[in-house]
């Protein structure tokens, strides 16, 4: 598709002001957009000239699989990013783009590996994890990472993060109980209670359980925001606006700032529809705002 004269103009005003790599990926991307192909791909080896850095090199294959379809200069700066990949985000990402685009699941495989080797802590294990069971099919595999981020699991948030990865991954409910129940023992404060009910419910469809952690998470809520959040959360998983409108009445009362009106009122009109009470919310956040 032919450009237009002014489209001819803006791009060449807009790569003559282009200084770095993120600048021409970006000119690239409108051109291609546009329908010049052969300027894009011209545009976007000045990109490629101008890095060496792996996630600018990343986001340059990623542009020139999707804006050009070049699969063969795709893969080339897809190795060169391998090549100056450090940790284990950027060999995790690299290997989800591999399998995606590429569709190469040998040369994924061998990128989640050196994922693998790179991490230390649990959220980057299970993380590992959930993308060799997504890409690769690999139930072992991402069981034995299962495992091994359930020995680094430290708080009550790892571990409610970690059974929703193996019920929703491996589809192992036994194990997700009982990872669920280390998760019950660790729980301390209002965020992990109402993470954990909401979870528990989700995936194991526990209400009763999740009530009773509700409820606990109630307990140990502080503010206007916090009372705010369970109530849209007991609203969501539950369904039970009785509850949640109670709950909102109390985050009403702890509310001290225009921020915690604004919150409050946001919820109400989304969660309960109760738009009388929300204009309410809005005149006292506005009252705040105008004393402030």
């Amino acid at each position: 598709m032919a450009l237009t004269k002014e489209q001819v103009k803006e791009f060449k005003e807009a790569e003559k002001e282009a200084q770095d790599s993120d600048d021409f990926r970006e000119v690239a991307k409108n051109i291609a957009k546009a329908g010049d192909k052969e300027w894009a791909k011209k545009t976007y080896e000045k990109a490629e000239e101008k890095t060496d850095d792996p996630y600018e090199l990343y986001y340059l294959a990623q542009c020139i699989c999707e804006n050009l379809g070049d699969k063969e200069w795709a893969i080339k700066v897809y190795g060169k990013t391998e090549g100056k990949a450090k940790d284990w985000s950027q060999f995790e990402s690299l290997a989800n783009d591999i399998c995606e685009k590429l569709g190469d699941k040998d040369w994924g495989k061998k990128l989640y590996k050196k994922a693998e080797g790179k991490t230390k802590y649990f959220y980057e294990i299970n993380q590992v994890a959930n993308s060799i069971h997504e890409k690769l099919g690999d139930k072992e595999w991402a069981i034995k990472l299962y495992q091994k981020a359930e020995k680094k699991a430290e708080d009550s948030s790892d571990l409610s993060s970690l059974a929703s990865s193996i019920h929703e991954k491996l589809g192992d409910k036994e194990w997700a109980k009982r990872i669920y129940g280390k998760s019950e023992k660790k729980a301390k404060d209002f965020s992990d209670f109402r993470e954990l009910a909401g979870s528990i419910y989700e995936y194991l469809d526990d209400k009763e359980r999740s009530i009773k952690l509700y409820q606990k998470a109630e307990k140990k809520a502080e503010d206007s925001s916090d009372l705010c959040n369970l109530a849209d959360s007991i609203h969501e998983k539950l369904g039970d606006k009785d509850w949640a409108k109670k709950v909102y009445k109390k985050a009403e009362k702890k509310a001290k700032d225009s921020y915690d009106y604004e919150s409050l009122a946001e919820s109400l009109r989304d969660q309960l529809g109760d738009k009388k009470w929300a204009k309410l919310a809005d005149q006292k956040a506005k009252e705040l705002e105008d004393d402030e």
